[in-house]
């Protein structure tokens, strides 16, 4: 009878103790079916979000394409994917213009935008020629170069793509530390859109310094003025608490030091950016401490979908007025406070912001909730912003641990790219649509590339043909009349493709 006592208390025991393990276990894995849900494997593109109910709407997301990436790094090293590096190697070639049929719209120095349609790659949601999200973007590629260290081909297509953008549009103002949001459509920083230190676009800032090389320029004097060493950057102070900002009257949302130090090799290793780090980690539980009546466990000032109508916010202390709970944010604070762990196994113990995925079991995952509005539940996961849950969960000791990212965000920036790009089918030297914008009723394209067949395809903003044209050029220089009176005013692409060569896209405006 003892024994049956000890049997069935040490059953109990090792039962709840195994449980609270086996929590962050399953939410890891679920946290990467989000991605999965959110690829499109016909291309490798990444949706900017997944309903938990519904049909998906949603277009790609540039930054988000870099996080599921990364997230086929996780995968493939847990063993969830037996065939990652060539679901890597799809999404790399989509994005670096060699899968048919998909041309992401770029601006001329390469800059992608921040939605393009999930088949064609075409502009969405008018979105604009985006630095974070291309940077964002590019970290995951180079991200999969360092992991799947022997694969030349991943190496290959991410070295192309890191080549093919002039990070130098990137610096608005070496002295101020100021980098432009947005690149307009010659190719050039918005002056409009300028963003002093300290926010995610450290990111930028890095990735342009090193894109200098062995060349210092402007780029490497922004870097050493401003990101060199974090005790540089501006900060201010929350209830004693020194923290990084952009503005000297706000604070800033906690993933914008979460994005660098998963992210940016220096924010990673650099101690007094790990100390701002946990500054960031005590001033977000400081808040909801002092402004919420919620638990300990409760807190997270991130970003997602919001309540009241607003769709999309980004929370940050004294801006979160619906009190809402971002789990991945107190998920992507545990390389630097183990308490997260326990954190986030108290929500789900809680039965806190736990959503279900449209998928097969274990399909629940943490996500965002409000404190004060218990009604209100979030209609979809945004990719980029849960970026952290996997990342954080990814980090602890018994998945990968924090190491992982130490080591993979190191990356082995190419130094030429100029005898791999010999190796990929000869591109057009020029590819013109003229005037751009137009009112006229006819369009003149030049294509300024070498003889042969060749076919042009008419295309609407949202990547849908309109018309198509086959045609013969015997002469390097060709020009062809595009009837345009038809089209009603907008934005279009003209496609031009050879089975000889690549296809370019370019981008007009009918008045």
């Amino acid at each position: 009878m003892k024994k049956l006592i000890f049997s069935l208390l040490f059953s109990i025991i090792f039962s709840a103790s195994y449980g609270q393990f086996d929590t962050l276990g399953t939410l890891f894995r679920t946290s990467y079916k989000v991605y999965e849900l959110q690829r499109n494997n016909n291309n490798g593109l990444y949706r900017d979000s997944k309903l938990f109910t519904g049909q998906d709407f949603h277009p790609c997301s540039v930054a988000n394409v870099g996080i599921g990436l990364v997230s086929l790094c996780i995968a493939d090293s847990m063993g969830w994917e037996s065939n990652a590096e060539d679901k890597v190697l799809l999404t790399l070639k989509t994005i670096t213009g060699y899968t048919p049929n998909v041309q992401i719209d770029r601006s001329p120095s390469g800059f992608f935008r921040h939605f393009v349609n999930m088949q064609t790659g075409a502009q969405a949601w008018n979105s604009e020629y985006s630095t974070i999200d291309t940077g964002i973007m590019v970290c995951g590629a180079m991200f999969c170069k360092k992991y799947f260290s022997q694969n030349d081909s991943i190496a290959k297509y991410a070295d192309i793509l890191w080549q093919s953008i002039d990070w130098s549009k990137t610096i608005a103002n070496p002295a101020t530390g100021r980098l432009y949001m947005i690149i307009d459509d010659n190719g050039n920083g918005l002056s409009t859109s300028t963003l002093p230190p300290f926010n995610e676009y450290m990111i930028v800032a890095w990735l342009a310094m090193k894109a200098e090389g062995n060349t210092p320029g402007a780029a490497t004097q922004l870097w050493n003025n401003h990101f060199a060493s974090a005790d540089s950057l501006p900060s201010r102070l929350y209830q004693n608490i020194e923290v990084l900002t952009d503005h000297p009257s706000s604070f800033i949302p906690s993933f914008t030091l979460q994005f660098p130090y998963y992210l940016c090799h220096p924010f990673t290793v650099q101690a007094d950016y790990l100390q701002f780090l946990k500054n960031a980690q005590l001033a977000d539980s400081t808040w909801f401490d002092l402004a919420t009546s919620g638990e300990k466990y409760e807190w997270g000032l991130g970003a997602g979908s919001y309540p009241n109508g607003s769709g999309y916010h980004a929370n940050e202390i004294n801006d979160n007025s619906s009190q809402v709970v971002s789990p991945h944010i107190i998920a992507g604070f545990y390389p630097i406070r183990s308490q997260s762990a326990e954190d986030i196994k108290a929500l789900y113990r809680n039965q806190k912001g736990i959503y279900t995925l449209p998928t097969s079991a274990p399909n629940k995952i943490i996500w965002r909730y409000s404190l004060n509005n218990t009604a209100w539940s979030a209609p979809e996961v945004q990719g980029i912003d849960y970026s952290t849950m996997l990342f954080g969960l990814a980090s602890l000791p018994q998945h990968l641990g924090s190491d992982f990212f130490k080591r993979y965000n190191n990356y082995d920036f190419p130094t030429s790219v100029n005898t791999i790009i010999e190796k990929e089918p000869v591109q057009p030297r020029s590819f013109y649509v003229y005037p751009n914008p137009t009112n006229d009723t006819a369009n003149t394209v030049l294509i300024n590339s070498y003889k042969g067949k060749f076919q042009l395809r008419l295309l609407d903003e949202n990547g849908v043909l309109l018309s198509s044209y086959h045609l013969e050029k015997h002469e390097d220089k060709f020009e062809f009349a595009l009837s345009l009176s038809w089209l009603p005013s907008g934005n279009y692409y003209l496609e031009w493709s050879s089975p000889d060569f690549e296809r370019q896209t370019t981008k007009f405006i009918k008045l």
